[in-house]
């Protein structure tokens, strides 16, 4: 059996061209085929009952954009089966590939990732693309956590992390003890200082992929375009500095609609914390970070901040904050999306030929 998905990579294609279409379903339709595949699993379910009525309004603003703040890629079988996968502006030209998903059909699955990517491909504008995941999952584990060696560490970067809800009262309480630093908010021009940070902590693919090494940090131009439909999307960050005035650590507080990411990492607070401090040093760091933060999250309905770092944060879990299951990020830079439009490509077809299908090569 042979069937083909045939599209350059390169070159610009429509979403019919790999059999899909674009924002063709609605919120309530999409979300009703998210719980009949249990992708939205009862505890998650559960945790995002609460706010469902507003992510059920954000995704339905959200579309009234078109594709410029977000948009839905599905695919339809003709037995029934289907996939569908999601993005959203991240920021000025960075975008959040998210909730994958396929129900009865690898072929869906491959159609709508290959289409997103060369969709992408055809955007000069766009500097990075990243995608969150559970390490448990093995189809994402390979998909995106194997992108190092595809496309090399000067175009992606894959980071595990920890990502713990603290309650905003306990980040509103916290007290630091020792050596006070100094924690100023940045007024969102460019900042080498922070960049140079991020580069230490992470280096440069999420320096670029997150827009750190540019002016308005703060997000302004992409908060215009979310303000078109009645929503929000911005940022607020914290530097802390030692006694010479060098960036030590810093938080990235992220705001955009709520449920735009179910795990709500689409309000993360990512925090950079120098790797040559000492665990007492990281801890009192990540404690002045989080108070001075909090005016950030102050109206965030779940009445938390969503906390992304890689240092630990037991003293924070000892005190009342929630574990959230583990995820790793995994970013990628435009010039790589060629490659990694091939390296999804050569992904499905060794699935595809574990099954005796033969699909003809697109790349």
């Amino acid at each position: 059996m042979v069937v083909a998905v045939v599209a350059d990579p390169i070159a610009p294609g429509s979403w019919s061209r790999f059999g899909c279409e674009v924002n063709a379903l609605s919120p309530a339709e999409l979300f009703d085929r998210y719980m009949r595949s249990r992708f939205l699993y009862p505890d998650k379910r559960a945790r995002l009952a609460p706010y469902w009525p507003l992510i059920l309004d954000n995704w339905q603003r959200a579309g009234l954009a078109g594709e410029l703040i977000h948009w839905v890629a599905s695919h339809d079988d003709p037995d029934g089966g289907w996939a569908s996968v999601t993005c959203w502006r991240s920021t000025h030209g960075g975008w959040h590939v998210q909730h994958l998903v396929s129900s009865d059909t690898i072929l869906g699955g491959r159609a709508v990732m290959l289409a997103a990517q060369a969709a992408r491909n055809t955007e000069p504008q766009d500097a990075a693309a990243q995608n969150w995941f559970s390490p448990s999952n093995r189809y994402a584990a390979l998909a995106f956590g194997t992108i190092s060696r595809s496309l090399g560490p000067e175009r992606s970067l894959v980071a595990p992390g920890a990502y713990t809800m603290v309650p905003l009262e306990l980040a509103c309480a916290l007290r630091p003890d020792g050596p006070q630093w100094s924690v100023a908010e940045l007024d969102g021009g460019a900042c080498p200082e922070l960049a140079e940070l991020a580069r230490h902590c992470r280096g440069e693919v999420y320096v670029r992929a997150e827009g750190l090494d540019r002016d308005d940090l703060c997000l302004t131009d992409v908060d215009r375009l979310y303000r078109l439909v009645g929503l929000r999307r911005y940022r607020r960050i914290w530097v802390l500095c030692d006694a010479s005035g060098t960036a030590r650590a810093a938080a990235l507080a992220y705001r955009g609609p709520l449920g735009f990411n179910f795990s709500f990492l689409e309000n993360r607070c990512d925090l950079l914390i120098a790797p040559d401090l000492d665990a007492d040093e990281a801890r009192r760091a990540t404690d002045a970070l989080l108070a001075a933060a909090c005016p950030a999250y102050g109206d965030f309905e779940p009445a938390a901040i969503p906390l992304t770092t890689a240092t630990p944060v037991d003293h924070l879990i000892q005190a009342g904050a929630e574990p959230m299951r583990p995820y790793t990020r995994a970013l990628w830079l435009a010039e790589a999306c060629p490659d990694f439009y091939r390296h999804i490509d050569e992904l499905y077809t060794r699935r595809l030929r574990g099954r005796g299908i033969h699909p003809r090569s697109s790349a």
